[in-house]
């Protein structure tokens, strides 16, 4: 008997272990399952998220190499062209990126390298028309502007045709005014003025108050000149019309002058007898010629007049020198 109740305990013990057993694995099935189900959904979301990770990537990676391709900017006007060559292909983009913000900031300009800005940059410093070489023609009026000399003063009668003005000007300086198109001038340079006389034979010296003249008719002479030396500095307002080509220009001002040497000279070409007399003849050292200066490009014609005569008040003629000729800017 006793063994039966213990048998029979054993066997409720059993039922109720694998009634546990079967719904403890019965719940933890369906929570494997549910887990699964979950972590089949995570990892979908997270395959998801991975792929326009890539995309993105991948967009960044070919907008990148975009930017770091070849590219050559050409700009006409308002209108900018991209060439853009990334190794396979070769796109050109020819559209007005002033209207487009995010082009504007996307596609930067090398200003330093373009040659565009680099002629900008030279333009930004105002280019004078007066550094070069000219040559003209000297004559001289009196105070009414007449180039026919009156009686007391016939004996200074030019050869015009041999009366030459030579200028060296060595450097100018411009300083812009109005968008590199006005602009002030200056600068240094040198003037020789030969004024070669009719009368061959005039000799010219210098008395003790005021120019004095004779004629040598002995030596036959040849050639009688004086010439004089002058260093001039200029102060213009220069004008420039820009064209397909070179600028037009027009300088007008006036040339300071200070004379550095004078000589008076008499020569017979045939037997080679010369006379030179350094003296400053009574000349005015300093003076001002108003000026005019037009041209095109590195060509140009010139005139000038001597705001004081050429010879000191009541020390010789009232005459006033003036020239016109060409010059080849620098």
């Amino acid at each position: 008997m006793k063994n039966k109740l213990l048998y029979g305990a054993m066997v409720i013990i059993s039922l109720i272990s694998f009634s546990t057993v079967s719904k403890a694995n019965a719940i933890m099935g369906n929570d494997t399952i549910n887990v699964s189900k979950t972590q089949i959904e995570m990892e979908d979301t997270v395959a998801q998220k991975d792929s326009f990770s890539e995309i993105e990537s991948d967009l960044d990676s070919m907008k990148e190499k975009k930017h770091n391709s070849d590219t050559t900017r050409i700009r006409i006007g308002k209108m900018k062209i991209a060439v853009i060559e990334d190794g396979k292909n070769i796109i050109i983009d020819g559209n007005d990126w002033d209207d487009d913000d995010d082009m504007d900031e996307d596609w930067t300009w090398n200003e330093e390298d373009s040659d565009s800005n680099q002629k900008h940059h030279k333009s930004d410093r105002f280019q004078p028309h007066w550094a070069g070489i000219a040559i003209g023609l000297n004559n001289y009026a009196t105070s009414d502007f007449s180039t026919s000399l009156p009686p007391e003063y016939r004996y200074l009668d030019l050869n015009t045709n041999t009366s030459y003005q030579i200028d060296l000007n060595l450097a100018d300086v411009g300083l812009n005014i109005v968008k590199q198109r006005i602009g002030l001038v200056t600068g240094i340079g040198f003037r020789w003025n030969n004024y070669k006389f009719s009368n061959t034979n005039l000799v010219l010296s210098k008395g003790p108050d005021s120019l004095m003249y004779s004629y040598d008719s002995t030596k036959n002479y040849s050639k009688s000149k004086i010439a004089i030396t002058y260093l001039t500095i200029p102060a213009l307002i220069e004008f420039q019309i820009p064209t397909q080509g070179e600028d037009l220009y027009l300088a007008v001002g006036v040339e300071g002058i200070l004379k550095l040497g004078a000589h008076s000279k008499n020569k017979n070409e045939s037997s080679g007898y010369k006379i030179k007399n350094n003296s400053d003849f009574y000349i005015t050292p300093y003076s001002w010629d108003l000026t005019a200066r037009m041209g095109y490009g590195n060509f140009g014609i010139y005139a000038d007049y001597h705001m004081k005569p050429l010879f000191k008040e009541n020390e010789g003629p009232e005459l006033y020198p003036f020239s016109v000729g060409v010059s080849l800017n620098f």
